[in-house]
């Protein structure tokens, strides 16, 4: 008999800690999506993480021909997103055009 009554608290200890769980489980899906900061995707609250990184992918898909790069912090183009910063003898929003009479140091770059 005192063999049953020494699995007891472990028994206890079981129990309350597989009731624990049931409840952050339940609780996991009962809160909603919006206080985790997502709102299911249709864009009205997502994080700054997540912002930050579908503008850093938006500055990426920029094509500047080559000839110049893009800044999420630089000068805006004509649409307002950043534009491109064309190197020395390019010009254009996509720094596809080459401006007459320059000389471009190829030892610089």
């Amino acid at each position: 008999m005192e063999s049953s009554g020494s699995w007891r608290p472990a028994g206890l200890v079981l129990l309350y800690s597989s009731l624990l769980l049931n409840v952050l489980l339940l609780a996991h899906h009962l809160v909603p999506r919006s206080r985790l900061g997502d709102d299911g995707g249709d864009g009205h609250r997502l994080s700054w993480a997540l912002r930050a990184a579908m503008e850093a992918e938006a500055v990426a898909a920029t094509d500047c021909s080559v000839h110049g790069r893009v800044y999420l912090d630089g000068a805006p183009g004509e649409d307002g997103r950043p534009g491109c910063e064309c190197n020395r003898c390019f010009v254009g929003p996509d720094c596809s055009r080459r401006t007459q009479n320059c000389t471009a140091d190829a030892e610089r770059y």
